[in-house]
């Protein structure tokens, strides 16, 4: 039972380490492409809309998700499942907001790349004209953030299989030991 507690205590420590991290990374996601704000000329239009209606609201969502997923951190303390096995109700509501993170990562997964799709098409040769610099294109946080949610995906499953197991050998448990007391 102790080995199931510590796998437990392992996946919410893992948990809550890839959540910080991708807080951290919607927030510096970003900042990343703020050259790109404020384009004025008509030939910088579609980096515009790149900008303001792609970007923007990709990362309000991605933000939103981190958000929700720090939530589930205090989840776990309200609920206990950092260092107790979890009862029927925690678990149930623990295993939803899991799978709700993972389906809100898989989204962020696929938008992520049909982002750095897009952005690979855009022309940037009009940017200096707005004294943009030499602004290079760069896809590397668009890389860096599906290693990410992979990794999300991952810890939360990991997390998942972890409480359940936990829940659920301890259940084992005590109806065997009822069996014999009766």
């Amino acid at each position: 039972m102790q080995k199931c507690l510590k796998t437990q205590r392992l996946a919410a420590g893992l948990y809550t380490g890839i959540v910080i991290l991708v807080f951290i990374y919607t927030l510096c996601f970003m900042t990343e492409y703020k050259d790109l704000f404020g384009l004025k000329l008509k030939q910088n239009d579609q980096i515009s809309f790149f900008h303001d209606y792609i970007l923007q609201v990709f990362n309000k969502q991605i933000f939103a998700f981190a958000v929700f997923g720090v939530l589930v951190i205090l989840l776990s303390f309200l609920l206990e499942v950092f260092g107790k096995i979890p009862d029927k109700f925690a678990l149930i509501i623990m295993e939803l907001s899991l799978l709700l993170c993972c389906a809100c990562s898989a989204y962020a997964l696929f938008n992520l790349q049909a982002i750095e799709t897009y952005y690979g098409g855009l022309d940037f040769q009009y940017l200096r004209l707005e004294s943009a610099g030499d602004y290079e294109p760069h896809s590397t946080t668009f890389r860096i953030g599906l290693g990410i949610y992979i990794s999300y995906i991952l810890c939360c499953v990991y997390y998942c299989a972890a409480i359940g197991r936990s829940h659920f050998k301890f259940r084992k448990n005590q109806k065997k030991g009822s069996t014999r007391n009766g």
